[in-house]
């Protein structure tokens, strides 16, 4: 178990700016000057073959993985290890293109020393950002230990031991309800058993599973893998315990354990960070054009109907986390308490809830949700991290509440402002399995070229101001 967070384009970056800082050092101590650094041929080749070589040795060595294992000593060992490989290879390319004479021993001396530096000192930073940011609850990975009573203390104490960093131990359940057979300390941690696990999975911010049992009907294993799996929880299932006979989709380690990984996707990391990436600039984007419409917009929704012209309210988002979203205000102050007296008129079949000409929305409210206004404010919630540009919509909490074990599958990615049903139809579609479908739909095949053309597809729509009320 455990994603490769350390070798994320992160420290990637970081390595490369290293190397380009140190570059220019070395070019300082030499010449006394920066003018003309990257305006010489000599040089310009120069920093192109550093660059291209540090690509190859990353991806031909295991120099980006185990970062946050590694102490401050380890770090600074590895990263001299890797200048010296660096240097090496860099000579003899330098060589081979007949120009290694041109530069001077001084300027290759001041890059090893300061990229060495600066590489441990980068390298040493991100492994501290990296466990703060992990440390906070909402960005660690939320996982379940499936176990047996009388494995329940072992499994615990070794998995608390070596679990990654940006995993958060969410508790225990026990699949032959032995809870007499597990020290009393570790009781608490004991949140269901076999008859109520899939209850409690379906209403709890749970990204994985950890399975590690002796003894225990294969089959029934299976069963608890396709089920979980068909809900969108990733499962490692210790393979100590299983055969490779299994249909696994990865073997991968959870701590100390080797696993086999099951999930109906995984997702590259590289194209999650681009994804991400995208999220930044385009939540950047978004917020500036939501300041000018608060402007705007904003006295014309209180005029109307005075209050908070920005209303809020608990969505869950990825696998069930829980989030406070955000939206210009459409509908009166009193538009939650007489829902229950509409629900006879929803026009949507199944865990969703929306009626033609609701009557608690006010003029500026349905003009904002015919232009889709009303969802600009959502770019905070995108910048935050809790929704991301394009993805599922993320439902109400007692939408939530309600959900079958497949629909669950579909809060597997984050919730986003648009998604594949908005621009297949949006308002118009008036079944929620057939938005559970497009929402799967998108997860199985997703992509950042996915997300580009549904962002497009998207501005269109709003343009031709279709299927929204």
């Amino acid at each position: 178990m455990g994603k490769k967070y350390e070798s994320t384009p992160g420290l990637v970056a970081l390595d490369m700016l290293s190397l380009v800082l140190s570059y220019v050092i070395g070019y300082y101590v030499r010449f006394r000057t920066l003018e003309g650094i990257f305006e010489e041929q000599l040089y310009r080749i120069g920093i192109v073959c550093l660059l291209l070589i540090y690509v190859c040795v990353a991806l031909r060595t295991q120099f980006l993985e185990g970062l946050l294992e590694r102490d401050h000593a380890s770090e600074i060992w590895l990263v001299f290890r890797i200048n010296c490989i660096l240097a090496v290879f860099m000579a003899l390319l330098l060589y081979f293109l007949h120009i290694a004479g041109d530069y001077s021993r001084m300027f290759y001396g001041v890059i090893f020393v300061a990229d060495v530096s600066l590489m441990a000192l980068f390298r040493c930073l991100y492994k501290e950002v990296l466990r703060r940011y992990f440390s906070v609850e909402r960005f660690a990975r939320r996982f379940l230990i499936l176990t047996t009573g009388e494995e329940a203390r072992r499994v615990y104490e070794e998995l608390t031991e070596s679990v990654p960093v940006d995993y958060s131990l969410a508790g225990m359940v026990l699949l032959d309800g032995g809870k007499k057979a597990v020290p009393v300390r570790l009781r608490k941690m004991v949140v269901a058993d076999r008859a109520c696990m899939y209850d409690y999975i379906r209403t709890s911010a749970i990204d994985e599973v950890f399975i590690s049992v002796k003894d225990y009907p294969v089959r029934e294993i299976e069963d608890v893998i396709l089920t979980l799996q068909h809900m969108g929880i990733v499962v490692n299932v210790n393979i100590q315990t299983f055969g490779l006979k299994t249909r696994e989709k990865a073997l991968r380690e959870f701590g100390d354990h080797s696993v086999l990984t099951y999930s109906t996707n995984m997702f590259d990391n590289t194209s999650l960070f681009l994804k991400r990436g995208m999220d930044i600039i385009g939540s950047l984007i978004g917020l500036a054009v939501t300041a000018v419409l608060l402007v705007v917009i904003g006295p014309m929704i209180y005029l109307e109907s005075p209050g908070p012209v920005i209303f809020s309210q608990i969505r869950i988002g990825k696998n069930g986390r829980r989030f406070k979203i955000y939206k210009f205000r459409s509908m009166y102050m009193d538009a939650e308490e007489r829902k229950k007296e509409l629900m006879e008129q929803n026009e949507m079949q199944g865990q969703m809830f929306k009626i033609a000409n609701d009557p608690r929305i006010t003029k500026v409210g349905a003009f904002i949700r015919r232009t889709s206004i009303d969802e600009f404010p959502q770019f905070y919630n995108v910048f935050k991290g809790d929704m991301s540009l394009v993805g599922t919509r993320p439902p109400t909490e007692d939408e939530f509440l309600h959900y079958t074990n497949e629909q669950k599958r579909r809060l597997s990615l984050k919730p986003g402002i648009t998604g594949l049903w908005q621009v297949s139809g949006r308002s118009d579609i008036t079944d929620f399995d057939e938005v559970v479908k497009l929402d799967l739909q998108y997860i199985d095949n997703w992509s950042v070229w996915q997300d580009i053309k549904i962002i497009g597809k998207t501005i269109w729509t709003v343009i031709r101001a279709t299927g929204a009320h």
